[in-house]
């Protein structure tokens, strides 16, 4: 398995390094200026999307293959990257095209594939907002601890629900006792979409949760 190897691009003030990565950061305008400031002398090319779908892949596969003498960086950045979209990456992650690299960026590690996380070192950002909490103790969850979570959300709205599956997310991540399989960051990807769709919070809610059940270690 070959990493994209770094290389050095002049900045403002010093010479540095850029490599292939993931970033776990929610302030993707931030990131971007900053890697934009750090490395003037690159050529950019950016995806930035709520959910990043097949045809942001193919579209960032080819600005990848583009000629130029130029040091490449493509940055992905999404709240959410859909399984199909990170398989249709897994090539050209492996395998960049000379003198490009790729960035990716989102909030939560859980929603990469294992796949995707081993081809690329992962930098985590310092995250700005409050830190949300779902009230669940994931450790010891059991079907009491769901009726008692769905009861207190019944009267939640969507917007709120998406927060929540994703504060979900992080927290089945630390706790470190579900088996994080595709098919679970499917589901919590799913819980997003079905909230976009207009399906009922709870409804949403109350499938997330069987199937964290479901994934208990």
């Amino acid at each position: 398995m070959r990493r994209s190897s770094p290389r050095s691009i002049r900045g403002r003030d010093a010479v540095e390094p850029i490599a292939s990565k993931i970033v776990l950061t929610d302030r993707f305008e931030e990131r971007f200026s900053q890697l934009k400031s750090d490395f003037p002398d690159a050529m950019f090319f950016r995806v930035e999307a709520d959910d990043f779908l097949i045809e942001h892949a193919k579209e960032a596969m080819a600005h990848a293959y583009l000629t130029s003498e130029k040091e490449k960086i493509i940055v992905l950045s999404a709240k959410r990257f859909t399984p199909i979209a990170q398989n249709k990456l897994l090539k050209i992650l492996e395998e960049p095209p000379s003198k490009t690299h790729f960035i990716l960026m989102t909030p939560m590690k859980s929603g990469l594939l294992p796949t995707i996380r081993s081809r690329l070192p992962i930098e985590t950002d310092t995250i700005d907002k409050e830190i949300e909490q779902s009230g669940l103790d994931l450790a010891r969850f059991d079907l009491a601890q769901l009726f008692d979570f769905l009861q207190s959300n019944r009267r939640i709205d969507a917007k709120s629900a998406k927060t929540l599956c994703e504060t979900l997310a992080k927290e089945a991540v630390q706790s470190g006792r579900y088996r994080l399989d595709e098919s679970l960051l499917k589901a919590f990807e799913e819980s997003v979409r079905l909230l976009d769709m207009g399906s009922p919070p709870n409804f949403v809610l109350t499938r997330l949760g069987v199937k964290l059940l479901g994934r208990k270690r």
